[in-house]
Formats: structure tokens, sequence, C-alpha cells
């Protein structure tokens, strides 16, 4: 459900909409920092078409806005887009919102903490809010984890070695670090 401050986008178009935030673009800036082996490609691959996909859309929600356009020596004159200011602060405030699954913690949460580091913002908030959330989810689990049968309870011993893992990684996160991967335009 979409809340009336936040429009429920897939993950890619979060992505593509905190890159535009970061300073205005062109789809093909965008499709080679999410390629594979990039920064972001490397934890979440967005391909081309799906980044040009995904402008568009933001565009129809009027969450970034085209801004100019610029010569390529590859092909068509490129279109810079811009997010709004609206927009810049939604994705301010998703970025430091705990992601409320263990299922969204591979791709949704380490997303954000990349995209953080990116705006050479501290990701402390995030760490903090998402450790709650897995305090949460683990008293959750350990309620249930006295079942019945041996399956059940190997999936609650397995989801429970994914709370753990995902502790891990918090702890891994320099909460310190405000060094930004690019530098601001």
């Amino acid at each position: 459900m979409e809340k009336p401050d936040r429009p429920d986008l897939p993950l890619a178009e979060w992505i593509v909409l905190a890159i535009v935030a970061e300073r205005p673009s062109h789809g093909f800036a965008i499709a080679a920092l999410t390629s594979e082996g990039t920064e972001i490609g490397e934890f979440w691959h967005i391909s081309r078409p799906m980044v040009y996909r995904s402008i568009t859309r933001l565009v129809e929600r009027g969450l970034i806005t085209p801004v100019g356009t610029e010569e390529s020596d590859r092909g068509p004159q490129r279109t810079i887009y811009a997010a709004t200011r609206s927009a810049k602060t939604t994705v301010s405030r998703w970025l430091g919102e705990p992601v409320g699954h263990l299922r969204d913690i591979r791709a949704d949460l380490t997303s954000k903490l990349l995209l953080l580091r990116r705006r050479g913002t501290s990701p402390a908030r995030l760490v903090e809010r998402q450790r709650i959330v897995l305090d949460e989810i683990e008293e959750s689990l350990r309620a249930k984890e006295h079942a019945d049968d041996q399956l059940t309870n190997a999936i609650y011993a397995w989801r429970l070695d994914l709370v753990h893992a995902a502790r891990q990684l918090l702890d891994a996160v320099d909460v310190d670090s405000t060094r930004p991967a690019v530098k601001a335009g």
C-alpha cells in the first residue's frame, strides 16, 4: 500500500530516483552506474532498458523532470533529468527507512547502504533503526521456533541464521564514514 508521503516504487525505480536526486543525469549515465561490476550493479544490476523504463515512470509520476539535453557522440541527444524538490525529500526519507522483511535485506538494505555512501551520508540512523526491526523479527521467530515438527523448526532456525547474518552486515558497516563515493555535481 502506498503511503501518502512515499510512493510505492520497485527497487529499480528507487535506485534511479536516488541517483537523479544526487545530481541531474541522463539515462545512459545512470545505466553505466548500475551495470554489472559497478559499485551499485555489483549488488543490484539494472539493465539499460529498465533504467529508461524507470525514467519514464518517474517522469509520469512527477518525481523527475527533463531539464535539458546533452550532445552524444554515440547516438541522439541525451535528455538530462532532475529530481523535484519533493522527490529529493522522499528519497532521503526512503534511504533512512529500515526494511521490514528478511527477504529485503539483500537487495533493499544493501542498495540503501550503497546509495548513502555515494551521497556521503552516514548510515548510522538507518543501521540503528534496522537493528530495532531485526530485534522484533528475532523475537517473533523465537516465539515460534518450538513447533511440533522438524521441518518447521528447521525453517525457523534458518530464518534466525538470516537475522544473525543481517546483524553481521550491520556490524561491518562503517557508520562514521561520510566519504562520498562520487563527487557532488
